[in-house]
């Protein structure tokens, strides 16, 4: 239920004073849209394999209480796709016969527990991207099956997938990783394109074989591009480059995944740098998203990360982001997001959902918990801290950005004046309009917005992040704080330092 909200002038003069003549103008054009029909924006949603079963490490934390409340929170989210990975043998995998044959169990607690995620994406109409994290082998399961073009592993896929979309016809999963990170030293394949190559043509050779050609598509190469790989003949851009030239007809979608240091994004080059890659993908008519999206800080912020951690005492020292706790998170992703957005990318993926996920190398430490979640399912159980279950301050913009941003919607061309620190993402779907304002900076920012090629608007909601102002229900959800009347075809409006506005007039 919202809250009464008090009718506004799009001139707002809680920031900025009223005797401001002098603005920057940002020309937002519908008619020239960057992106037509977007994928749409979402989370990385894992089920749960330490508390899934009463086998599993932690044994059946996730009760039915407990997946409700996820539930709950994805439907405010409304992510248009999700990312979930697995592993063979935390599902289905129980080694092999005599014959040295996979032997296979698609009726384990553990597959139950998956249908929990999947069933949820097909009601809900969340596409999914679905996929194993590496060889079997690679994570100590029987068989020695340690390369992606090993024909035993994709057999399994193979019949897994079978089962999941053929029989339990889980038409949500639209698309299928094959090795996470295949250019990561810390990948089954640690660098070697031949090995991943052939695989990934294997695996299109049996989906088409099952019937799936038309229904499931790949996603790749799905590389943490920055990282140049020694073990590699490539470097993480030419994994890009590589997979375009011989495999573009066996690729559904192209993704890579991408944690940048907050300098990096708070200067703009987050953006030049994803643009340059989405103009290497546009001549394949292929869409691009960013399948993993985190930021990991360095220098000072760095330090304090990892000091944060350390005086964790449920915390993976080495893979946590303790910043999730804080509220300029909240804005440094999202500055991300939008980045990307206008850099013509398709979509983003966030790391991740929750807590209660993941451990360092999912051997299931309690200790080593992957500190990333928009909330810990576990915190009772784990850490013995009721408050670790509350929303964190991330999930207010992310969760907008997923919500107001949907998939299908046509993203406007902005151009901002290249000294103004303010950055802004607008879309169209079916005659309804959101338009999202950041600004990282330390200084209130005055800016005019040119609207070109919209439809009539007279009021749009408004939702404001800025530190102690977060307007949310009873559940922590984000609400109205007012309504604005909008005026055509510009309108002046005054954006706080470091804060994040979004405006729409979208069912809410």
């Amino acid at each position: 239920m919202f809250r009464p909200v008090i009718f506004f002038e799009l001139v707002f003069v809680t920031c900025c004073s009223a005797s401001v003549t002098e603005f920057q103008e940002i020309r937002i054009d519908f008619n020239n849209p960057v992106n037509t029909d977007i994928v749409a924006n979402g989370v990385q949603w894992s089920a749960y394999p330490h508390a899934d079963s009463k086998d599993a490490e932690w044994g059946a934390l996730m009760t039915p209480v407990k997946w409700s409340r996820v539930y709950q929170r994805l439907d405010y989210i409304r992510p248009g796709i999700v990312r979930v990975m697995d592993q063979a043998g935390w599902r289905y995998f129980k080694g092999l016969d005599q014959a040295g044959n996979p032997i296979l169990d698609f009726g384990t607690e553990q597959v139950k527990a998956l249908f929990r995620v999947l069933d949820y994406c097909q009601k809900n109409n969340v596409e999914v991207i679905f996929g194993e994290w590496g060889a079997p082998g690679f994570w100590g399961e029987p068989g020695h099956i340690d390369r992606s073009d090993d024909s035993r592993w994709i057999h399994m896929i193979t019949r897994y997938l079978d089962f999941l979309i053929n029989k339990k016809g889980y038409s949500c999963i639209k698309y299928y990783n094959l090795v996470n990170e295949p250019n990561g030293y810390w990948a089954s394949t640690n660098g070697d394109w031949a090995q991943w190559k052939k695989g990934i043509q294997m695996l299109n050779d049996s989906i088409c074989a099952i019937g799936l050609k038309n229904q499931l598509h790949i996603a790749g190469p799905d590389v943490v591009v920055v990282y140049d790989n020694p073990a590699s003949v490539y470097t993480g851009m030419e994994w890009i480059d590589e997979t375009i030239a011989p495999l573009d007809s066996v690729i559904g979608v192209y993704d890579v995944h991408a944690y940048p240091d907050g300098e990096f994004v708070r200067s703009g080059e987050f953006g030049k740098y994803y643009g340059y890659i989405s103009r290497k993908v546009k001549p394949t008519g292929k869409k691009l998203i960013l399948g993993e999206l985190g930021l990991k800080y360095i220098g000072a912020l760095y330090s304090k990360n990892r000091a944060l951690a350390e005086a964790d005492p449920n915390a993976s020292k080495d893979d946590s982001n303790m910043f999730v706790y804080e509220y300029f998170y909240g804005l440094d992703v999202v500055d991300a997001l939008i980045q990307a957005m206008n850099s013509s990318l398709e979509g983003a993926i966030a790391w991740d959902l929750d807590d209660a996920m993941h451990t360092q190398d999912d051997q299931g430490d309690k200790t080593r918990l992957k500190r990333w979640g928009m909330w810990n399912s576990l915190g009772i159980e784990l850490c013995n801290n009721a408050e670790d279950e509350n929303l964190r301050p991330w999930f207010y913009t992310w969760s907008l950005m997923c919500r107001f941003f949907p998939s299908g919607m046509n993203i406007a061309q902005s151009k901002v004046p290249e000294r103004c620190p303010v950055r802004v993402v607008a879309g169209l779907l079916d005659g309804s309009l959101s338009i999202a304002v950041l600004n990282n900076s330390e200084a209130d920012q005055t800016i005019s917005l040119k609207v070109i090629g919209m439809p009539a608007v007279q009021y749009l909601f408004r939702y404001l992040y800025i530190n102690g102002k977060r307007t949310v229900d009873k559940n922590g959800f984000p609400i109205p704080n007012g309504t604005i009347k909008w005026k055509n075809p510009a309108n002046v409006l005054c954006v706080p330092a470091k804060s994040f506005l979004l405006l729409t007039n979208l069912k809410n």
